[in-house]
């Protein structure tokens, strides 16, 4: 299986968003909530594009979203609680959205990533089925 038509780069982050293959559309590419399958059911794209590493760009773009929606989650709790709000609870509250915010957005910031690297570095030797031998 090869790449289809050449996409722009907000098609292939709106896929990824809508937690589908980046490259080709398709439903089937998380294996679990916190993983990715090998490759794409139907076009065959390596989510990993054969780099060890690859998952550190996924990591910077989760830890930047997760901040950023803890931070929001936590004004607005902060604003809905005003004059009289519960330090402990909002203490205990922005901890656990530090941690759990991460977990809830890994598939998301995980394709997220695989589309900007889909765009800036387009289809190379390896990256799906039909060529699969290249990394060995």
């Amino acid at each position: 299986m090869t790449d289809a038509s050449p996409t722009s780069g907000i098609t292939r982050l709106l896929r990824a968003f809508h937690l589908r293959c980046p490259a080709c559309g398709a439903r089937g590419i998380l294996a679990h909530w916190l993983q990715l399958a090998p490759r794409c059911p139907s076009c065959g794209l390596r989510p990993d594009r054969g780099e060890p590493d690859h998952f550190l760009g996924a990591y910077v773009i989760s830890l930047g979203a997760a901040e950023t929606v803890a931070v929001l989650l936590w004004l607005v709790l902060l604003a809905l609680s005003w004059p009289d709000p519960s330090w402990t609870f909002m203490q205990w509250s922005a901890a656990a959205l530090v941690v759990l915010t991460p977990v809830a957005l890994y598939p998301f910031t995980r394709l997220l990533f695989l589309a900007i690297d889909l765009t800036a570095q387009p289809r190379r030797p390896g990256d799906f089925g039909d060529d699969e031998d290249v990394y060995r």
